[in-house]
């Protein structure tokens, strides 16, 4: 479980094939303090599982269904990750649940930059249109925001000058896909009405 306040922008290292999927070592360094092999870690939203590590580094596994239901498959060496280690029973919970389980990925379609903020926009992913609304939270690579507006084509989000700083979304453009998972809460509340 994670809260979706990312604490550092990670650069992937290294990225290898296997018969898995693929293995990939990520630098970083304040994620690493307290980390050890077999923790979960939020990699732009996507909860891994530390499967080695060094000093500046450690390694997770993905495997295809992952590849083929978020952005990693497009990552590159030198790419900036987001990332989160696992919310502990005594940290503060300031952003919402967040499982890291990536339900798709939403395309960019449009970033209003202001003085206080940024207003981006994003497809608005048909399966899960039901779980996204108006002031509710979702979750975007990661990153904890709150819904500002939706129509039957997207959703807009906004995003205060420090979330985009301290995140990987200050090289974002539009045509760019993000990690998105919606409030498990909605998720719950649908599968007991369903059960009535």
């Amino acid at each position: 479980m994670f809260t979706g306040l990312v604490e550092e922008v990670g650069t992937i290292e290294q990225i290898t094939s296997n018969l898995d999927g693929l293995r990939i070592s990520v630098n970083a360094e304040k994620v690493m303090e307290g980390l050890k092999v077999d923790d979960s870690v939020s990699c732009s939203g996507i909860c891994l599982t530390v499967i080695d590590m060094n000093i500046s580094s450690f390694t997770v596994q993905l495997v295809e269904e992952t590849l083929n239901r978020t952005t990693a498959k497009n990552w590159k060496n030198d790419s900036a990750i987001n990332l989160e280690r696992a919310l502990l029973p005594s940290s503060r919970m300031g952003g919402h649940f967040v499982q890291g389980h990536i339900d798709c990925t939403s395309k960019i379609t449009d970033i209003k930059m202001t003085d206080e903020s940024a207003i981006f926009s994003f497809t608005l992913p048909g399966p899960y249109q039901k779980y996204i609304v108006e002031k509710g939270s979702i979750c975007l690579d990661g990153i904890s925001l709150t819904v500002a507006s939706i129509n039957n084509k997207e959703f807009s989000i906004a995003v205060i000058p420090h979330t985009i700083e301290a995140t990987n979304w200050k090289n974002s453009k539009v045509g760019d896909l993000a990690n998105l998972e919606v409030d498990i809460i909605s998720k719950y509340v649908e599968n007991l009405m369903d059960k009535k």
